[in-house]
């Protein structure tokens, strides 16, 4: 692995030319986490085949509860962005590195306290988010495996985005090609029944899932252990908190805690809905949202790029390149998602018969897909003028405007919409909501005051 060990490496995002490094931070970023989204596709794909859609109804309503369980993973991750890019751009490594290391420590057994409890209060809890049948325990099974794996999932994620942080993309692109491959391999032994193994359905998925974060998180203790790494972890220190820099990280990722404890809330509602008409209509939402979603992965690799570049430049007092490398991204990002919202449009039958054949769930989910792929792009450009607040850690304003857009706008359209147009107008409520959060995020970004938050 390539970690682009260089003396000056602390100022090259802050010196050479914008496009130059936006590209060269960005393009493993960008496949890095097409990978990852490549890695939750997979287990919607091996289901397609040899389970019913009460499997795939399941991953998608336990991906609710997921959702409250990863409140607590943006906090820490969000923060941590924000305080490494900083203090590397700073030149101010040993910090840089000491920050990298509670980050994994917190994510961890953090992790650990929320979704164990979980285990014990699983069938209650997908009940409540409208799993019933085989798609109630389907959930149960899939769930009690994964509670375990989130952790791991969590501080798997800091591997990657505490590198990218640095201005090292390439590392955590290898460690996401490797964690897919053997995401895959699992998979196909675990759900197909390769032999020595039994054919084990959804517990399968759960499986593969789990083992290959055990084997992510050996390889980024490796990574992140070596003499050579931009951000070096001390092994000694993680059992040994350092409140300071805990509580520093805490308070700039807060209030995007907070921001997806309110999605969530919403998402728990969303989903209440759709099972209402069924647990086919969840596979055919869990299936196209999942499809549409692959779409959002190059620009979360590239919205992960403009922060730490920001993150970066605002460090070392150059808010023009901030501004200017956020603009080049919004770019790139908008011909990305209307690329694909165009294959999607043309070709929809395609995308989805690789995850179900079955002729009903592919009506269902054609308006979806098509829908839901505009949405990536007004979506994409959200998350690109919304990257200088992560990169700055200028979050708070992020918070107000989520609670805003979803109890202001999302959830009243939800009922009003859905009751005049029933499924389609669950559909438009999201995006009238994505379009009002656009606004907004773009009024926040041209206000420039994120450039002032300095750490």
């Amino acid at each position: 692995m390539n970690l682009h060990q260089d003396k000056q490496a602390p100022k090259s995002l802050i010196e050479t030319d914008i496009g130059t490094a936006l590209w060269r931070l960005s393009w493993p970023a960008m496949i890095g986490m097409l990978f990852q989204s490549l890695s939750g596709i997979t287990d919607v794909f091996f289901l397609g085949r040899v389970q019913s859609p009460d499997a795939q109804a399941a991953i998608g309503i336990f991906g609710v509860l997921v959702g409250y369980l990863a409140s607590f993973n943006s906090i820490i991750g969000n923060g941590s962005i924000s305080v490494i890019a900083q203090f590397y751009g700073s030149n101010r490594l040993e910090e840089a590195g000491n920050a990298a290391t509670q980050t994994l420590s917190l994510k961890l057994f953090g992790s650990l306290l929320f979704c164990i409890p979980v285990i014990f209060v699983l069938k209650p809890l997908l009940i409540l988010f409208g799993a019933t049948g085989g798609a109630l325990e389907s959930g149960i099974i899939y769930g009690r495996i994964l509670c375990l794996a989130i952790p791991l999932m969590n501080t798997g994620y800091s591997f990657n985005t505490a590198l990218r942080a640095a201005g090292d993309a390439v590392t955590p692109m290898f460690l996401m090609l490797i964690t897919l491959l053997l995401n895959l391999v699992f998979n196909t032994c675990f759900i197909l029944g390769v032999y020595p193994f039994p054919k084990m359905g959804i517990a399968g998925v759960a499986l593969a899932t789990l083992f290959s974060q055990v084997c992510l998180f050996l390889m980024g203790l490796y990574v992140y252990t070596r003499p050579t790494s931009k951000i070096r972890i001390q092994m000694k220190d993680f059992f040994h908190p350092d409140f300071p820099i805990m509580k520093k990280i805490f308070q700039i990722g807060l209030p995007t805690g907070f921001q997806g404890l309110i999605g969530s809330f919403a998402g728990s509602i969303i989903m209440r809905m759709i099972a209402g008409y069924g647990m086919t209509v969840v596979a055919a939402y869990t299936i196209a949202t999942k499809v549409a979603s692959f779409a959002s992965m190059p620009v979360s690799g590239l919205s992960f790029a403009t922060s730490a570049i920001v993150g970066q430049n605002v460090g070392a007092q150059k808010g023009f390149r901030a501004m200017e490398t956020t603009k080049l991204a919004a770019k790139i990002a908008l011909i990305i998602t209307t690329s694909f919202f165009i294959l999607y449009t043309l070709f929809p039958r395609f995308f989805l018969d690789l995850f179900n054949h079955d002729v009903l769930i592919q009506n269902s989910s054609i308006p979806i897909l098509i829908i839901f792929s505009f949405i990536q792009i007004i979506g994409s450009l959200a998350s690109i003028l919304g990257a200088p607040l992560l990169g700055t850690g200028y979050l708070k304003v992020g918070f107000y405007l989520s609670l805003f857009v979803t109890w202001v706008i999302h959830i009243p359209s939800l009922w009003l919409f859905g009751r005049i147009w029933g499924l389609t107008g669950i559909w438009i409520s999201f995006l009238l909501t994505n379009l009002v959060n656009l606004y907004y995020i773009y009024g926040i970004f041209i206000k420039k005051k994120w450039l002032q938050n300095v750490i």
